[in-house]
């Protein structure tokens, strides 16, 4: 992808993480119109839409990257294998293609740590439920 392209994939794929709906067709459908229409790109391009359509799906049944538990170090797995795949020559190059698309998709991941967000949630609602620890600790 030219770099004009990758900066858009780079905004897209931050609106994935960080599960923005709008953002991220917004930002899907201006790739489309300015990716080439090499088998590379084709591959690339599938990958970000099938990312779109996960975001978009509330049934996770047939969706992996839905199923996978999102923490560092499954994040660290799948960047390395879909790297692996990328770079194989046994793909032909819609596949790797495909598979460099799902590697900055774990890259992104890996920088936004969104599994931190999901524990600051957490305990942000045990804050506001009255966490029992913050309880005993004031009583004593």
């Amino acid at each position: 992808m030219k770099s004009a392209n990758s900066d858009l994939a780079a905004k897209y794929l931050e609106a994935v993480a960080e599960r923005r709906l709008k953002d991220s067709e917004k930002e899907f459908e201006q790739i489309r119109t300015g990716v080439g229409n090499s088998e590379w790109n084709k591959g690339y391009l599938k990958a970000l839409e099938g990312l779109l359509l996960t975001l978009r799906s509330n049934d996770s049944r047939y969706l992996y990257l839905q199923r996978i538990e999102v923490e560092e170090k499954s994040v660290k797995k799948l960047k390395e294998e879909f790297r692996k795949h990328s770079a194989s020559e046994l793909h032909g190059d819609y596949d790797r293609g495909y598979f460099a698309a799902l590697t900055d998709y774990a890259l992104v991941l890996e920088r936004a740590k969104p599994w931190t967000r999901i524990v600051k949630a957490e305990e942000a609602e045990a804050d506001a439920e009255g966490n029992p620890e913050q309880g005993a600790a004031s009583t004593d």
